[in-house]
């Protein structure tokens, strides 16, 4: 008696067994798809490749890149961006987007420029900022199309569209150049009226 129940027990258990793995094969047929998954690794792959074939073997591409130094004048500043490349030929010359730069100059003021791309040259330390350039010095803001510092002359040129508010109004320019050693401004109009005002910033 105690035989049969045994017997009659492992075939109840092997009868859930199978109909618990014939109910798992089913799901895993039907509803796990693996052909699709399979499809969809492939894809992400091709994407991949895509992406890496675009990679300029000849350029390095970095990340959040700082640098620091000193100008002529003996201003330190230090260069942000968010992106940045160099060509291997030319490893000086550091292509940028989204920049941000500060000038700490020697009597304690600070020079803020911001740009979406531009470029900077870690040898002669010059400077080019472009596209939706942003600069602010105490309680002026200056906006433009573009703008360069150049080292050798302690200058920095700005042009196109310019546009610059502080507390005593506003003006508007096609160039204006600062001069960094005594931190003068000249103001510039392309057309036959030119204006060439020389300013003191504040």
């Amino acid at each position: 008696m105690v035989s049969n129940k045994i017997k009659f027990k492992k075939k109840h258990i092997l009868q859930i067994s199978l109909i618990l793995l014939g109910i798992l094969l089913v799901f895993l047929i039907y509803f796990s798809k693996p052909e699709k998954n399979i499809q969809k690794d492939l894809e992400k792959n091709s994407i991949s490749q895509k992406k890496d074939d675009k990679i300029d073997p000849n350029k390095n591409y970095f990340e959040n890149a700082e640098y620091k130094g000193v100008d002529k004048n003996g201003n330190n500043f230090v260069i942000f961006s968010e992106f940045s490349e160099f060509d291997l030929v030319k490893p000086e010359l550091i292509k940028m987007e989204r920049i941000l730069c500060y000038f700490y100059f020697k009597d304690g003021t600070v020079l803020e420029i911001r740009s979406l791309i531009g470029s900077y040259n870690n040898v002669t330390l010059d400077m080019s900022f472009a596209e939706n350039v942003k600069m602010f010095y105490l309680d002026s803001s200056l906006f433009s199309d573009n703008a360069e510092y150049v080292n050798s002359d302690s200058k920095l040129i700005v042009e196109g569209n310019v546009k610059t508010q502080n507390s005593d109004g506003e003006l508007v320019a096609d160039k204006l150049n600062f001069d960094l050693i005594d931190k003068k401004l000249k103001i510039s109009m392309y057309n036959d009226d030119t204006v060439n005002i020389k300013t003191k910033l504040k």
